[in-house]
């Protein structure tokens, strides 16, 4: 599986990046565990092995600090919340900032409709071999956080809107508020996952007046659910 899956994610990656240096080795020399989610069998996911190297490596090529393929606290706890959640059959989840994709794995492996987006092109390569590794289907698009709340929101209404540890930058928080009543148009709900920085405590005070709102406060992640 290694070799097709290096050559699968070679191709996808010179795709969406286009022309430009070689893909670094660091990129490719992937990482396949199977990772318990809470659901029924633990979910196959892959990554680059060496995220240090593949930090040095792109560097180098002047390209932004591959954050995405790290298996954050946030993106694990919210994985394991959608497994414990209610049943998904049927409904329609867009995920923020997928990183890996976990939480879509989640949500997908429950009967979702999903849709992972991204503002880099290797994390939805990546989010995109996840959901096939682990015989999932599911959609995936490269766009940035502010693009892809905007945009998406006329695609809405969405039944669950996911994110994991997106709070960090103000105009994340601002871009959030402004599009989850288009994202939700009343009847969904958001799932945001925090390791409890500052900017959600900001994104919680405005929240609240418009949704209502549920945490479960947790010492290194919390998870915020509104309605």
């Amino acid at each position: 599986m290694t070799t097709a899956l290096r050559v699968s994610l070679s191709e996808r990656l010179r795709e969406l990046r286009g022309e430009g240096p070689p893909l670094p080795d660091e990129l490719l020399d992937t990482e396949v565990r199977r990772i318990d989610l809470g659901g029924r069998e633990p979910a196959i996911v892959a990554r680059p092995g060496d995220w240090e190297a593949l930090r040095e490596a792109e560097a180098l090529a002047q390209r932004g600090v591959p954050y995405w393929a790290v298996m954050w606290p946030s993106g694990l706890e919210l994985a394991r919340a959608v497994s414990r959640g209610p049943a998904l059959e049927g409904a329609r989840v867009l995920e923020l900032g997928c990183g890996l994709g976990l939480p879509s794995l989640a949500a997908a492996a429950r009967g979702a409709t999903v849709l992972a987006t991204d503002a880099s092109t290797d994390a939805v390569v990546f989010a995109a071999h996840n959901l096939a590794l682990n015989g999932l289907t599911g959609d995936v698009a490269v766009a940035s956080f502010t693009d892809a709340v905007s945009a998406l929101a006329d695609g809405g209404p969405w039944d669950l809107v996911l994110a994991a540890d997106v709070l960090y930058l103000q105009a994340n928080v601002e871009a959030l508020l402004r599009a989850l009543p288009r994202l939700l148009d009343g009847g969904g709900e958001a799932w945001i996952a925090d390791p409890n920085r500052n900017g959600a405590r900001a994104f919680l005070a405005s929240a609240r007046k418009r949704f209502t709102l549920r945490s479960e406060r947790g010492e290194d992640v919390s998870l915020h659910r509104l309605g």
